[in-house]
């Protein structure tokens, strides 16, 4: 059945790319086509923040850092197992939350930590993380390090579409689902997987995956395959 359903990846390049080994290491030899729907463009930090506790809500917000060549003594939190992944290949020793916001908040309001909390995240974000944090009694600011400009499919995801083999689409942001729901409606055969609820929402017939992460999604694409 694999043989005869195509994954469409609209991520950023090279974060289409690591998914689509993931996924490879996962189910075996299953056609791909990456059209991305967002390009990651790494801003210049100049000026180092002076905040005890760094937050990251992305692996983008990581390598922005690590481009600056920032200090990594600080206390870390991330949002997930793959953006700690790649914390920790910088030096920090990060503190991993539940995929969300809302576990993120948990985390740190049972962490306590002192002094400046400091979110890394692109010009684009949800969720309200400072906000959240400032209401919970901690000092916290924002950095934003990467612009995320949106783009269009390509002629070949286009033609894919609209034929009439089977293609899985995940979707990792609301932002990405929604540009992706800009091309619909789609046929029957077009199965598009949200990474969460708010993903979900901005791409109306989108699939829930179990967990908010990679490996959540992957599952979900699993029961779609064999299905």
């Amino acid at each position: 059945m694999a043989q005869l359903t195509t994954l469409l990846l609209t991520r950023p390049h090279a974060a289409s790319q690591r998914f689509a080994r993931q996924v490879v290491d996962q189910l075996g030899e299953i056609r791909i086509e990456i059209s991305p729907l967002i390009d990651i463009d790494l801003l210049d930090l100049n000026e180092e923040p002076n905040a005890q506790t760094i937050v990251f809500t992305s692996r983008n917000g990581v390598d922005a850092w690590s481009r600056a060549c920032f200090t990594t003594r600080a206390s870390c939190f991330c949002v997930g197992e793959a953006t700690a992944d790649a914390a920790r290949a910088i030096g920090f020793d990060p503190k991993v939350s539940g995929g969300t916001v809302e576990h993120l908040v948990s985390d740190v309001q049972n962490a306590k930590p002192s002094g400046e909390i400091l979110h890394v995240h692109g010009r684009h974000t949800r969720g309200g993380l400072v906000d959240r944090l400032r209401a919970k009694g901690f000092k916290s600011q924002s950095l934003i390090a990467y612009e995320q400009s949106l783009k269009e499919l390509s002629t070949s995801a286009r033609d894919l579409l609209q034929g009439g083999a089977s293609v899985i689409v995940p979707l990792f942001s609301p932002r990405s689902a929604l540009q992706f729901a800009s091309y619909g409606p789609f046929g029957p055969q077009v199965k598009t997987i949200a990474i969460s609820k708010s993903a979900a929402a901005a791409c109306p017939g989108a699939t829930i995956a179990p967990h908010p992460d990679a490996k959540g999604v992957i599952a979900k694409i699993s029961e779609l395959v064999i299905a």
